[in-house]
């Protein structure tokens, strides 16, 4: 099982931005989940959550 910490860095802040606004925001948001396999391991989608190009994000 594997999280999309992008997407729950981006989801939080963009709470945190509608919050300060005055608009609604949920309590509890689910960013999801993917069951990683064996079978699923080398799909560019899974591969990416396993092993993030982290440099695209840190001008490397």
């Amino acid at each position: 099982m594997v999280q999309n910490p992008f997407l729950m860095g981006y989801v939080g802040v963009k709470s945190a931005v509608d919050a300060i606004q005055g608009k609604k925001v949920e309590r509890r948001v689910d960013t999801g989940v993917v069951v990683v396999t064996p079978e699923n391991m080398t799909d560019p989608a899974i591969k990416d959550l396993i092993e993030p190009n982290l440099g695209q994000w840190l001008d490397e």
